[in-house]
């Protein structure tokens, strides 16, 4: 989501480990890649990143199996929710920070980073409807229930997570506080 665009992604490095998606890649280096477009995969095949990077592709499911065995829907989730569950799994962290997940557009338009380039969809084109990302993550805050999650953005609240204990909505500033305390 475009909502961390002004983000230098680089500050977070020596805060803990960072798992992105997809295009990512393009102009940043994160500590794990998770690439579930079939595009994106194919796009990533024809550099050199997998030699040098950690990367998990979404038909690949050792991680996932390990923890969820015979669960085909979690081998299903969208490509943020898949670099969440991955991350907890492999991980174990106590807190995760989640950066970019808007879930919905601020405006009528397509709400990515990386729109209008290669394998993604136009600027002009309407939002992408945010139920499976919103379901998928709320299964990971129930999943692992031990971490605390923050939503880091200025746009919305989620109404199906509302009961949830571990997912918190925080600011940007409020994240670097929490970061540097």
């Amino acid at each position: 989501g475009e909502s961390r665009k002004d983000l230098n992604l680089g500050e977070l490095y020596e805060f803990g480990i960072i798992y992105g998606c997809n295009a990512l890649y393009r102009d940043f280096q994160p500590d794990a890649l998770v690439v579930v477009d079939p595009k994106m995969k194919e796009e990533i095949r024809k550099t050199d990143y997998l030699l040098k990077n950690k990367v998990y592709f979404k038909e690949e499911h050792d991680v996932i199996s390990r923890k969820f065995p015979d669960d085909v829907f979690r081998w299903g989730y969208a490509s943020g929710p898949t670099s969440v569950l991955i991350a907890c799994i492999e991980e174990e962290p106590d807190e995760v920070y989640l950066i970019g997940h808007d879930l919905q557009s601020p405006n009528e338009y397509f709400n990515n980073v990386y729109k209008d380039t290669e394998n993604y969809l136009e600027s002009n084109t309407p939002p992408c409807p945010p139920d499976n990302w919103i379901t998928q993550l709320k299964w990971c805050f129930n999943d692992f229930k031990t971490i605390q999650f923050y939503k880091v953005s200025s746009l919305m609240e989620v109404n199906e997570w509302d009961e949830i204990e571990n997912i918190h909505y925080i600011t940007f500033d409020e994240m670097w506080k929490r970061l540097n305390r």
